[in-house]
């Protein structure tokens, strides 16, 4: 069973005790231990960690949508755990006698609509890059980076639309993406979203590029999502170097945390160099190869604190800074995992400016 799927048990039965101990209706304990049952239950059998033998049972995409409903519910039963310490707290602090079940009801609904706001509010985040490699007359070159898109579960045409529009109206030159674009099952379901990611990719003047992520992986086995990705119009890098207006780019695989070495070239030292990988871990020999690393994966831990976690799991900074002599930058991701929920994690489109250093 999932991780998250076990600490929402332990915390669904502390507030199963909580309300005993509050003198609750009978019936509203019995619907809540009933409720919480049937998600646990449900998200474990529809493949929470994307290994159930159950999940053929489920038609179509079924699977992926209980799968972020019974996650939704686990961060519900998490954010009224906390709402019921803060009220306590609060109650402590101040001496005032407070209806504290409700207050705390109220506390996680308030929490539960600002996370799922939140996690489709999609924003473009811009970065400068300066740099003294740029091709000659050329004194910006402007890249639109995605990661994490998460087409899938409960991510809507809307959110995927709002996304492609950051994108276009930014007019970029190039277009990458950062691996976990897909999520679920794609054909027939999510044509209109493929024509999105299409779209935008027919209107780079230097190219679109792609590695994969773990959740592409996931579903491999499901459909060919590498093809799908090749068919909307993206160079797919595994393993593979590829070269766009004198920048080399180079893909690396999911978890990989070997050698940059092998896809270089005597004379790349002259040249920008741009490593895109999904997971933030450097390679072991980058000291001194790269320009800028681009990855996401992490989602600035989706929701705080957990950001600070992740980051120091994947030896990772979110945002921009600078390791081995050169950029690396860390993206949120412009979708989310599962529940579409996050907090003070918010999604985004990265616009990333090269720009000649004078």
């Amino acid at each position: 069973m999932s991780k998250l799927l076990l600490l929402s048990a332990v915390i669904q039965y502390f507030i199963y005790g909580r309300l005993k101990l509050s003198g609750v209706h009978k019936s509203i304990i019995i619907a809540f231990v009933c409720w919480g049952l049937f998600w646990l239950i449900t998200g474990h059998i529809a493949g929470y960690d994307f290994h159930s033998p159950f999940i053929e049972i489920f038609p179509g995409r079924w699977a992926e949508i209980l799968r972020a409903l019974s996650m939704t519910w686990a961060i519900i039963t998490i954010l009224l755990f906390f709402s019921f310490l803060a009220v306590d707290f609060l109650a402590w602090l101040t001496g005032i006698k407070m209806r504290k079940i409700l207050c705390s009801v109220i506390l996680a609904f308030i929490g539960t609509v600002y996370c799922l706001c939140e996690a489709y509010f999609v924003t473009a985040r811009h970065v400068v890059i300066p740099t003294k490699k740029l091709p000659e007359g050329m004194n910006r070159i402007r890249i639109a980076f995605l990661s994490d898109v998460h087409i899938g579960g409960l991510s809507t045409y809307a959110h995927i639309k709002r996304v492609a529009n950051l994108v276009n109206e930014s007019e970029p030159d190039m277009l990458l993406l950062g691996g976990d674009i897909i999520d679920g099952k794609i054909l027939p379901y999510r044509e209109r979203e493929l024509a999105l990611l299409k779209d935008m990719a027919g209107k780079m003047r230097y190219g679109a590029f792609a590695v994969n992520g773990n959740h592409e992986y996931y579903h491999l086995f499901d459909e060919d999502v590498e093809q799908i990705i090749r068919d909307c119009g993206y160079k797919l890098l595994i393993f593979e170097r590829a070269e766009a207006a004198e920048i080399v780019i180079i893909g690396l695989d999911d978890a990989f945390y070997g050698w940059l070495s092998p896809y270089l070239k005597p004379d790349d030292k002259n040249k920008f160099v741009l490593v895109l990988k999904h997971r933030p871990g450097l390679p072991f020999d980058s000291e001194g190869k790269f320009d800028l690393m681009l990855a996401g994966h992490t989602h600035g831990g989706q929701f705080w604190p957990l950001g600070y976690f992740k980051s120091m799991s994947q030896h990772s900074t979110q945002g921009l800074s600078r390791k081995s002599g050169g950029y690396v930058y860390v993206s949120n991701g412009a979708g989310f995992n599962g529940t579409p929920m996050r907090l003070f994690a918010p999604p985004e489109v990265t616009i990333i400016d090269i720009v000649r250093e004078s």
